[in-house]
């Protein structure tokens, strides 16, 4: 399952339940198995041991932090997919970001518009520390000039997506002599280069997602 699919933290917090049980058991059967067998910890399956402790310690964290995380509802699954003209590539599903000593769980998430919206369910995610910090992480990566907004009201969410979709609009076409076909192809592409953006955006955003 892809990142930004509706249900992606289940099957993620699963998947790295599995991957470090799995691990941190293998850890202990080597590390025991040969301290029982040669009656010393001085041996190279020990050392084995040890190194294998260290990405079974990072998918412990990694599995916390999903079983902390929290996804978005059916509720909120089905208000996005009610809003029309929602582009699926530059939004998404279940985002979990990090900063150094917090945890942000976005139900949704949309480039759209020149901004971040965002919709958080989870009561310990602050709304604002969230904006702040995926405004920090598009500036590091060039991307400069838009703001972030966090919604904890799934309604006041669809509305301002609802909002963003509309402004955005279809070309307007006018009549069809030299300049307005000009003005039509300027306004494609500007809107193409939009598009572009805010898929960027995104894949950045899923860059730094659990």
């Amino acid at each position: 399952m892809k990142k930004g699919a509706f249900g992606y933290l289940h099957k993620k917090r699963t998947v790295s339940l599995v991957k470090s049980c799995l691990l941190v058991g293998a850890v202990f059967i080597i590390y025991y198995a040969a301290l029982r067998h040669f009656q010393t910890n001085r041996n190279v399956f020990s050392i084995l041991a040890a190194v294998m402790a260290l990405p079974a310690g990072r998918s412990v964290v990694i599995t916390v932090m999903c079983l902390r995380a929290k996804g978005a509802s059916e509720r909120v699954r089905d208000a996005v997919a009610a809003v029309k003209g929602l582009s699926s590539a530059a939004s998404g599903f279940d985002l979990c970001l990090t900063s150094y000593d917090r945890t942000f769980s976005l139900s949704h998430a949309s480039a759209a518009g020149g901004q971040v919206t965002g919709l958080t369910e989870d009561s310990a995610t602050d709304c604002l520390l969230c904006g702040q910090h995926i405004e920090k992480i598009l500036a590091e990566n060039g991307i400069s000039g838009r703001r972030a907004l966090i919604f904890r009201d799934p309604e006041a969410y669809i509305r301002e997506l609802e909002r963003l979709v509309s402004e955005q609009g279809p070309c307007k076409t006018g009549s069809f002599n030299e300049k307005a076909r000009e003005e039509k192809a300027r306004e494609e592409k500007a809107r193409e280069e939009k598009a572009r953006e805010d898929r960027r955006v995104m894949q950045l955003l899923y860059a730094v997602s659990l």
